[in-house]
């Protein structure tokens, strides 16, 4: 770490050796094993330059990676609750580059005005693919050599209401918001010589599979006190929205399965009644929304599933 005045500079450098091995003996894959291996060099660097007493701009450079997990390499069949995914003992890791530039500033305590522009270079990202099956299978495939995303984000936390009696009062509200552009070459010689899923690529470019264009998070926040401080409570209303994301990549003149858009409602609420005593309420998905997954095929939208998670309501004492 070095101070230049006002500069602050991190830099650092990591070392990995990554063997991740997995054995097998299944109806689907018969008797097999397969094993990654990885050496990896990771340096990162973080500027941080302090404009004045409450301004700051950061600058973050680095080099990460990210491996399968368990479930994506494994020849097994694995059954969620509306799907059915198999492992793909050829995927392996991808490999990262990520920079972001962010300008913030703390108008007051517990407020906060930041505006962040980031990018991600991938290469050999993994992506869900829709494989060929007479079920519609899923798994996980390294789809292409490259892709990248580009975007912002805003965030703003505003305190509207401080008393300053001995019993504090508190509201606050906040919101963060996020535009997120993604991009990916479909490589179908690629995947075909790598694995042996043979799939053949509906688009020749994709978005990432998971990633929303749009992230939206809003709360509004009251904290109360009273009892000479020694009881108080919190509640909070938060909302988040998500916009349409790819759930899996269409192949062979199929569309890609979209997750179609859907917000959420909770209210959190908790509670210090003594000492010793608090309580705590949290209704979270109040509004229940449906949310439908699309088929997005060239003569236009299929349905493929519509449900509801259902409110979930908690009480505890602790």
């Amino acid at each position: 770490e070095y101070k230049f005045d006002k500069l602050t500079a991190l830099v650092g450098l990591r070392g990995e050796q990554i063997s991740q091995k997995v054995n097998w003996y299944t109806q689907l894959g018969g008797i097999g094993n397969d094993k990654l291996e990885k050496t990896a060099f990771l340096p990162s660097v973080v500027l941080k330059y302090e404009l004045n007493d409450k301004q700051n701009l950061r600058l973050g450079a680095s080099k990460t990676y990210t491996l399968p997990q368990f479930k994506e390499r494994a020849l097994f069949v694995y059954e969620e609750v509306l799907q059915v995914k198999v492992g793909n003992p050829f995927l392996y890791e991808s490999d990262d580059y990520n920079l972001d530039l962010k300008w913030e500033m703390f108008p007051k305590n517990d407020e906060l005005i930041s505006v962040t522009a980031f990018g991600k270079y991938i290469l050999n990202p993994m992506n869900e693919v829709t494989i060929s099956s007479s079920s519609n299978d899923i798994s996980f495939i390294n789809t292409g050599n490259y892709g990248y995303v580009a975007g912002g984000e805003i965030e703003y936390r505003k305190q509207l209401f401080n008393s300053d009696t001995e019993n504090s009062k508190k509201l606050s509200a906040g919101i963060n918001a996020s535009y997120l552009y993604s991009h990916q070459e479909l490589n179908t010689e690629k995947v075909n010589s790598e694995t042996t899923y043979q799939v053949d690529f509906t688009n020749k470019t994709s978005k990432f599979t998971g990633a929303s264009d749009l992230l939206l998070n809003a709360d509004l926040t009251f904290f109360n006190e009273w009892n000479e401080k020694n009881s108080n409570l919190n509640t909070t209303l938060a909302y988040s929205y998500f916009s349409d994301r790819v759930n899996a990549i269409g192949t062979n003149g199929k569309g890609d399965l979209v997750d179609k858009a859907f917000g959420s409602l909770d209210f959190i609420a908790k509670s210090k009644l003594t000492e010793k005593l608090g309580l705590g309420l949290v209704v979270k998905n109040i509004l229940d929304p449906s949310i439908n997954r699309v088929q997005e095929n060239a003569t236009g939208d299929v349905n493929v599933l519509s449900y509801k998670k259902g409110m979930t309501l908690s009480l505890s004492l602790n």
